[in-house]
């Protein structure tokens, strides 16, 4: 069995972080902003694309396993459009992204399905990627971002 453990201190190693984590699931109240470490941590259901011999195609051999998101220095978290009187409610996540902060150097985004979005006001970029426990058949295909609907429609 193979897990993934990766380590992010860039832009570019973040992005890659992003790919792989494209269309992972995780409920909200799977996310904590621990302020008092400076960290934030989300337990995703990410999709194992990186073992299908077409990363990009849509299998039914896919297999899916839980991988923690984590990133360190955080000195903020705010949130858009996520309710928490549902922290049952799963998420989707687009991608990640980075830009220039004011008052902190780094701002990252975790944009979701539907517009909803959590913003980390971070002081440096270090973030890990790993994962944990056992993968499993997944029980529901991603979309395929190449064609028109999503799978199995």
């Amino acid at each position: 069995m193979r897990l993934l453990k990766l380590r992010a201190e860039d832009a570019q190693d973040l992005a890659v972080m992003a790919a792989i984590l494209q269309d992972a699931r995780i409920p909200l109240r799977e996310m904590v902003f621990e302020q008092e470490h400076r960290r934030f941590l989300a337990a995703f259901r990410r999709y194992r694309r990186e073992l299908l011999p077409d990363p990009c195609a849509v299998s039914e051999e896919l297999t899916e396993i839980s991988s923690v998101l984590g990133f360190l220095e955080v000195a903020g978290v705010r949130y858009r459009r996520l309710d928490p009187s549902k922290p049952g409610e799963e998420l989707a996540l687009l991608t990640i992204a980075t830009e220039p902060g004011r008052a902190h150097p780094f701002h990252i985004r975790l944009l979701f399905d539907g517009g909803k979005e959590i913003l980390l006001l971070a002081d440096g970029l270090r973030a890990w990627l790993e994962d944990f426990g056992e993968p499993a058949p997944a029980q529901r295909l991603p979309p395929d971002h190449m064609g028109d609907e999503p799978a199995g429609a």
